[in-house]
């Protein structure tokens, strides 16, 4: 049963994000649903699953771009390993460990994919980090956090913000 919602739950993200958020790109910048799903399957499913569900969804995003045929499989099979190895040892449930893990997942995939999209140039590689990567990155934490607070009200009844931990 858990499989089959990560699976719609993943078609979902592949249908937003190849049609609708273009819509809400600003300055050029699109966050990517699919990565907070992937972030979420590979925290919630580990290392092994996290790996299949990013190669899916990366070949199928592949399928839209031909001309970078792999890369995002690629990519997307490295961010669900490694969100996946890193589930035993972080708290998921702490909004600033999310922020931070959704940032880094973006990275770590803008990295992969942008280091095999410019080869042999690969000089390019943190220029295109800092133009489109960390935007990229900002951009989807931002709604990740988002989502992961309206989910969490709706499922949840609420949020829970222990004041101590936040000033202490």
């Amino acid at each position: 049963m858990k499989t089959l919602s990560n699976i719609l739950l993943l078609l979902l993200a592949l249908l937003i994000q190849t049609s609708w958020v273009s819509k809400i790109g600003i300055l050029g910048l699109k966050p990517d649903v699919v990565l907070i799903v992937l972030a979420y399957i590979g925290i919630s499913r580990g290392q092994i699953e996290g790996t299949l569900y990013g190669f899916a969804s990366g070949f199928l995003l592949d399928v839209f771009d031909p001309d970078a045929m792999g890369i995002n499989a690629l990519s997307n099979s490295v961010v669900g390993f490694a969100v996946g190895y890193t589930r035993i040892g972080i708290v998921a449930e702490d909004l600033r460990v999310k922020a931070l893990l959704l940032f880094m997942t973006v990275l770590l995939h803008d990295l992969v994919f942008f280091t095999f999209a410019s080869l042999p140039n690969v000089s390019v590689v943190p220029i295109r980090l800092i133009q489109v990567g960390v935007g990229t990155a900002l951009y989807t934490t931002a709604l990740g956090i988002c989502l992961s607070l309206l989910l969490s009200i709706r499922f949840n009844k609420g949020v829970y913000l222990d004041a101590r931990r936040l000033h202490g």
